[in-house]
């Protein structure tokens, strides 16, 4: 079926939570606002849903089903069928004019082996209504969480307020001061990130809701420390619908429930998002305070003790700090011959990833021209040993149906890593340097780290700020 160009299957399939109970169109919709510099494009949280005074639909004080078919989410649906670009949608929009592959084009593709799209859009009221049958929906229960990454915030992470109490007074930079702010400790306009333990009405539609879904996504906070997760998925086995369910997570993979995996096993497929940035040290300045030890276990304990039905990605949150030794880690990853972690056709073999806007002084885009040439030049110094041992990401149960010719020209793997080099060069951010300079000193201040000894080759980035 032909639909516009700008179409993307999620407003008709899906719903996407804040930690704080806010609800947005998908889980990148609301960084389609930021850019080179605080000026708020379309007014500030673009992609957070909204009730008709304009103020976030939050699950404190509504209801997930009403927010369905609020008026915000049927003129998103209106615009995409009329070949017009949401302005909740303008990140994949511009990822995609960069040579990118956005969420919106491979979860569209997903789902439309999934759901019957001709039905989905002969259902849709002339108004942009559709029926309240979620197929798949993205739940985020609070911020309860181990660690304090450094592109996050108190907004997603309870490991960060500790330092956030000790970095943000210090702050001197006007905005840099604005995009840390953390306004009344994340509780306004109804938002509450214990939202998930005071609105029943929302529990009483979830479980009705759940023998329509295909796919539950888990994400933090972090969701493997957080009971209600549990909760979800022993409800799923007690109804006999797990087998017909599928879980995706993104998680930091440093601790879960002891039954998690036997979980799992009832369950059509889990898709489990292994959030790992970098290696070595690293990795642990970057996802401080975790251990590279822990890190590296847990890579090995997914690979040899999860079910068939387990499938393990790296999910790899590409930003100004480590774009650089990207190829370090996929070279890595593909030497130590895991089982099952990005074999193709997941990631080619690689990893796969998505970019950091929020902080926007991390973003990719922030870079100095001299140092995003370094970058260029060193993923095309990568490129011909990947080529050479490009069966290294290819499982024993793909082998000899998968030829050198078919693993190249795939979307993922090295043609990804072009395109993300190509978003990373589609626009200059560096006006945003002070901010990010200013932000790591205190953060090295703050945690007794070192930005330039982990990162040596950064050395210079700030020379000119």
């Amino acid at each position: 079926m032909k639909v516009s160009d700008t179409f993307c299957i999620l407003p008709w399939t899906h719903l996407s939570t804040r930690p704080d109970g806010s609800m947005r169109v998908c889980c990148t919709a609301n960084a389609s606002s930021v850019g080179p510099t605080n000026d708020k494009v379309h007014g500030g949280q673009v992609g957070i849903l909204k009730t008709e005074d304009g103020k976030p639909n939050n699950l404190n004080v509504t209801d997930f089903q009403s927010a369905w078919n609020s008026t915000y989410m049927k003129n998103v649906r209106l615009q995409m069928l009329a070949g017009e670009k949401p302005p909740s949608c303008l990140k994949c929009y511009k990822e995609e004019e960069a040579g990118h592959n956005s969420k919106r084009m491979w979860e569209t593709a997903y789902w439309m082996q999934r759901v019957n799209l001709k039905e989905l859009i002969d259902n849709t009221g002339d108004d942009g209504s559709v029926p309240p049958q979620l197929a798949y929906i993205d739940l985020r229960f609070g911020t309860k969480c181990q660690l304090a990454c450094v592109m996050c915030s108190p907004h997603d992470s309870s490991g960060w307020i500790k330092d956030y109490k000790k970095i943000f007074p210090a702050v001197q930079n006007a905005s840099l001061k604005e995009t840390m702010q953390w306004e009344n400790k994340g509780s306004y306009n109804g938002s509450s990130y214990n939202w998930h333990k005071q609105n029943p009405v929302f529990w009483k539609q979830f479980y009705e809701q759940m023998p329509y879904m295909k796919q539950i996504y888990f994400a933090g906070g972090e969701s493997l420390i957080i009971e209600e997760h549990y909760e979800i998925l022993e409800e799923a086995i007690r109804q006999g619908i797990a087998k017909d369910l599928e879980l995706r997570y993104n998680s930091n993979g440093v601790e879960w429930r002891e039954d998690l995996f036997d979980l799992w096993k009832e369950f059509k497929l889990v898709r489990f998002h292994y959030s790992v940035d970098s290696i070595l040290e690293m990795n642990s300045y970057i996802r401080y305070p975790s251990e590279w030890t822990r890190t590296e276990e847990v890579f090995h304990i997914l690979d040899t003790q999860t079910s068939n039905n387990v499938e393990v990605t790296v999910a790899c949150a590409v930003q100004a700090l480590n774009i650089y030794y990207l190829p370090d880690f996929i070279k890595w990853k593909l030497n130590k011959k895991f089982n099952k972690i990005n074999m193709w056709p997941f990631g080619a073999g690689g990893v796969n990833y998505h970019f950091v806007y929020h902080p926007p002084h991390l973003n990719v885009k922030i870079l100095p021209e001299w140092f995003k040439i370094q970058c260029r030049k060193k993923y095309e110094e990568f490129y011909p040993w990947w080529e050479e041992n490009w069966e290294l990401g290819v499982p024993v149960w793909h082998k000899g149906k998968v030829d050198y010719e078919k693993w190249r020209s795939a979307g993922y793997g090295i043609k990804r890593l072009q395109g993300m080099l190509d978003f990373m060069d589609s626009e200059d951010w560096s006006r945003r340097l002070p901010e990010m300079k200013e932000f790591l000193d205190l953060c090295d201040k703050q945690r007794g780290i070192t930005f330039e000894e982990t990162f040596p080759e950064m050395k210079g980035i700030f020379d000119n700020v």
